[in-house]
């Protein structure tokens, strides 16, 4: 996975994540307490996280699901935490919907009301 850290990979987490259409995003990829953000976010509908630093490399390690159906994992490493965070969720939301899904978005507009 190649996704710099900045802006553009700030919106395409919250465009492909939450299906949302802001003008800005926070800088999850690059702030701790934004990235802190996110996780809380995605734990909201079911997504678990553990997030590991090891010899200076950072590891994001998402899942869901409780069958063997339906259980998806996602391991990222990066050079810092919000990076890996970041495009753990990319790739984890990414690789088709995830059940959940639905309370993400429905959350974010609750909280934009």
């Amino acid at each position: 996975m190649t996704e710099l850290p900045g802006p553009s990979l700030d919106l395409e987490i919250t465009r492909r994540v939450f299906g949302e259409e802001p003008p800005r995003a926070p800088a999850y990829s690059t702030d701790n307490r934004a990235a802190d953000l996110l996780l809380w976010r995605i734990a909201q509908a079911g997504v678990a996280f553990k997030i590991q630093e090891l010899d200076g490399k950072h590891y994001c390690m998402l899942w869901h699901g409780s069958g063997d159906s339906d259980r998806r994992l996602t391991t990222v490493s990066s050079e810092s935490r919000p990076l890996a965070i970041s495009r753990a969720v990319l790739d984890h939301f990414s690789a088709g919907p995830v059940p959940a899904t639905r309370r993400l978005r429905d959350a974010s507009s609750r909280a934009r009301a």
